[in-house]
């Protein structure tokens, strides 16, 4: 009985040290060097300005990968209060830190050159009233709102897509509809085009 009680006791105490090591594992802020992460946060902060970023952007180290001669970069946007405002930011740097600007850079706000371009002040909720009162039609499902970040305006927009035809089957699918992107900083529309998936 004793010795199947001192067994109990060594897994246990086994297996709490292995969920310890496993958590701090999870928590690791990755092989990045130090001063390559620092290069990489200084850029972000070079568009958006540091309380914006301190406030609203987070290195996703689960995400940031080592990549030939250097380091794809991966940030998590968020605004807390604001429901649905998130995005993630991508770009890549090489091994001295130096920001690759031939490869593609997706999902930092240039706050620093047009503070209206970071107000965010309209809501999700305020992006669907805008997209009816502008006879967006209801469609045949509810509206797909999402907020998306466009490389050809370098901002994010709430896309509101509306479903107008929908065929489904077990290893294809038709639709077609509308989206309309809306600004999310001074509710105008940017534009309104069909989509279309055969």
């Amino acid at each position: 009985m004793i010795i199947k009680a001192s067994l109990i006791i060594v897994f246990t105490s086994l297996f709490f040290a292995a969920c310890y090591i496993c958590g701090n594992v999870s928590k690791k802020t990755g092989d990045i060097p130090e001063q390559l992460q620092k290069n990489a946060d200084e850029f972000v902060i070079s568009k958006t300005g540091k309380d914006f970023f301190n406030n609203y952007i987070n290195p996703d180290y689960n995400k940031i990968t080592e990549i030939k001669d250097g380091y794809l970069m991966v940030y998590n946007f968020s605004i807390p209060d604001k429901e649905g405002m998130e995005g993630e930011i991508r770009f890549s740097i090489d091994s001295i830190g130096n920001i690759k600007k031939d490869k593609e850079i997706v999902g930092i706000p240039d706050c620093k050159s047009n503070s209206e371009n970071c107000s965010f002040n309209i809501s999700k909720d305020e992006a669907k009233n805008i997209a009816k009162r502008e006879g967006l039609e209801e469609g045949i499902k509810e509206w797909d709102i999402n907020f998306v970040w466009k490389p050809e305006y370098k901002n994010y927009t709430w896309q509101i897509r509306t479903t107008l035809s929908e065929t489904k089957g077990t290893e294809f699918y038709r639709g077609s509809g509308k989206a309309m992107l809306i600004d999310p900083n001074n509710g105008s529309i940017i534009k309104t085009e069909e989509w279309r998936v055969n």
